[in-house]
């Protein structure tokens, strides 16, 4: 028996890659008008973004 192939709609699709823009548009702005605790923010928001991207890398890659 075949199944049938699983249909997402676009906010399955979408809703990872807006989390992760939104993420780099906080840690942009953040390291552009704050000094300090905002430099600190936009590290750590900028840093998740190329984590999650080297985590889906090494996984796809097994």
């Amino acid at each position: 028996m075949m199944t049938r192939p699983v249909r997402y709609g676009a906010g399955e699709i979408f809703r990872w890659p807006i989390w992760l823009g939104a993420l780099t548009a906080v840690g942009l702005i953040s390291a552009l008008f704050g000094n300090d605790g905002w430099d600190a923010l936009s590290w750590f928001a900028m840093a998740i973004p190329l984590a999650v991207l080297i985590w889906k890398l090494s996984v796809r890659a097994r």
